[in-house]
């Protein structure tokens, strides 16, 4: 019987070594699509600034403003994907660890989202505004934006729908966990 109670302790108090070890493969592959989703993202950055910096120095006026712009979000662009990318690295996680961090970029990439449709509707309001003013610099900063939030849209759109999927195909894993006197534990039903 004190055997017996041993391993419940033992059981109910940590995560068994399975479930441990599966959860990181998890967390590596949440990682994995992340990184290919930078991936995509420096990509982006990249195009911009070699398209846009190929015709700023002969454009003037609207499409000046635009190419500007479009730098502007290229260099910034490519700066969140390399350091997302290099700080995106794989290491050991508790099982609680790992949902706190899949729940958290499925966080990021939805607010992103909503975020995306604000930079669009500006874009769409600067661009408005600089043709009832008749103002090139504001109608070619307002299309780089909504052309930039566009793609953004899509592409945070596409991470959440991604990541929240892979959580999905693998909630099974996570359907073991439950409160423990410390954390998380594994429920066992009997």
């Amino acid at each position: 019987m004190k055997k017996l109670l041993s391993l419940l302790v033992l059981c109910l108090g940590t995560p068994r070594q399975g479930l441990t070890q599966t959860s990181n493969e998890f967390d590596q592959n949440r990682i994995a699509l992340t990184r290919k989703g930078l991936y995509v993202l420096g990509g982006w950055a990249v195009g911009n600034l070699a398209y846009s910096g190929s015709k700023l120095a002969r454009s003037s006026g609207e499409a000046k403003a635009f190419h500007q712009m479009n730098m502007g979000w290229g260099a910034v662009n490519l700066l969140l994907a390399g350091i997302g990318t290099l700080t995106s690295s794989p290491r050991p996680r508790t099982p609680y660890e790992v949902l706190q961090q899949q729940e958290k970029f499925e966080k990021i990439f939805l607010v992103n989202t909503a975020l995306d449709v604000a930079y669009v509707a500006g874009g769409a309001y600067l661009n408005e505004k600089g043709k009832n003013q008749e103002n090139a610099r504001n109608q070619g900063f307002g299309k780089s934006v909504m052309l930039q939030g566009a793609f953004l849209f899509v592409f945070d759109g596409l991470m959440y729908l991604v990541h929240r999927q892979h959580f999905q195909k693998h909630e099974h894993l996570w359907k073991t966990l439950g409160p423990a006197d410390k954390g998380i534990g594994v429920n066992m039903s009997f």
